[in-house]
């Protein structure tokens, strides 16, 4: 599948495209970004353009090890580069595991969806009659959260429980994982519980956007209730056994962990895992196999579940949100993405419905920029590809 690059044009080419596309506009803005026409030359298959497109990622010695995954008109194909470790050379494969950190917001994100169809929820009503406990506290001068707000990340909650601004405040990508696994380790669901009563809202809700995992983790919490089971039992029998993610889940077996790429952070060291308790933020394990299904998935938004998770929450002239995913426009047409990071890998999932397209790339480092690079491998990888003869069969139909 690998293709050298056999000239220096292709890189040429490649470094002017990332720069055209480092920015996609917000639905809400009125000028939307262009990009040049690039068709497919004379011969020049599609494992050629992703082959040219990738190497110069990979070129990079911070990065380790790639998975890309085209899905396109129910077809699926499988690239994989690089190695899983760098202590061999073993590629990843279609099955390899990793951590898809953040991307795990957009399964909730799909299960609130399914919730609000089914009057379980409502996407403006007090989230607080959703949880197991009173939380008083949860509100700011009588406005109190709501599924809106925790979705698009403007509850006023803090990023994490228990609090790590500290941390972040003096990041050292080498001993930051160290020092958030030691501050969160011990945390299970009765605790975070306990001391989310103590929680104060640092604004009122849906004034401000700050970053807050603990905001997808009250999600989680407040669909256990409504639901009346755990939330990897409702994941499980609502999105993950009906599409067969059979990969997929929060703890991994003897088979998977055979198949866990190893993750790397910024100067080359083995970096942990997640702690279990990630949920329903970014605790989420997965394949390329597997992620190719739930983008099929993603694309039928002739589903009303789907289509509801894709329409705009909260608009303004920073950002558009969806349920979760991140809304913009590129060539006229609607681009969905979300991305994710954990101590050692990053993910990226960009999905263009108007073409039936949609990009899983996952990568075993966290090299500064790696997550932003991802989405921007997917956007030109959309630019080269989209204008192409119809393609071969796919490498399986999800």
């Amino acid at each position: 599948m690998t293709v050298l690059l056999r000239k220096m044009g292709s890189l040429v080419w490649w470094v002017s495209s990332f720069a055209l596309m480092m920015q996609v506009a917000p639905l809400c803005e009125a000028q939307t970004l262009r990009t040049a026409p690039a068709k497919a030359g004379p011969g020049e298959g599609r494992d050629a353009i992703v082959d040219q497109i990738v190497q110069p990622f990979l070129q990079d010695g911070c990065h380790v090890g790639l998975s890309v995954v085209i899905v396109r008109r129910r077809e699926a194909w499988f690239y994989n580069f690089g190695s899983t470790s760098r202590t061999t050379r073993t590629k990843p494969t279609t099955d390899s595991v990793y951590e898809i950190a953040s991307v795990t917001k957009t399964f909730t994100g799909a299960l609130a969806a399914k919730a609000l169809l089914r009057d379980h929820m409502q996407l403006d009503a007090d989230f607080r009659q959703y949880l197991p406990e009173q939380y008083p506290n949860l509100q700011w001068q009588g406005r109190p959260i709501t599924l809106r707000n925790l979705a698009t990340h403007t509850s006023g909650l803090p990023r994490d429980l228990p609090d790590t601004d500290d941390l972040y405040a003096h990041r050292d990508p080498e001993t930051l994982p160290y020092k958030l696994i030691a501050r969160e380790s011990g945390y299970d669901r009765a605790r975070y519980l306990d001391e989310l009563h103590k929680v104060a809202l640092r604004n009122q809700p849906g004034t401000r956007e700050n970053y807050s995992n603990l905001g997808f983790k009250v999600i989680g919490w407040g669909l256990e209730q409504v639901y009346g089971m755990s939330f990897e039992r409702l994941l499980q029998e609502q999105i993950l056994q009906p599409l067969r993610m059979n990969s997929t889940g929060f703890v991994l077996s003897s088979n998977e962990r055979s198949r866990l790429v190893n993750g790397y952070s910024p100067a080359g060291r083995l970096m942990p895992e997640h702690l279990r308790n990630a949920g329903a933020a970014y605790g989420l394990y997965s394949t390329p196999r597997d992620m190719a299904r739930y983008v099929e998935w993603q694309l039928d938004e002739a589903n009303p579940e789907i289509m509801l998770a894709h329409e705009p929450t909260k608009g303004d002239s920073q950002s558009v949100k969806a349920l979760i995913w991140n809304l913009g426009t590129l060539d006229g047409s609607r681009m969905l993405w979300h991305g994710g990071g954990t101590f050692g890998m990053s993910s990226q999932v960009v999905l263009f419905p108007s073409y039936n397209e949609g990009y899983v790339l996952l990568a075993n480092d966290t090299c500064n920029g790696t997550e932003s690079a991802l989405k921007n491998l997917a956007i030109v990888l959309h630019g080269r590809l989209r204008s192409s003869v119809r393609p071969p069969p796919g490498d399986f139909r999800p």
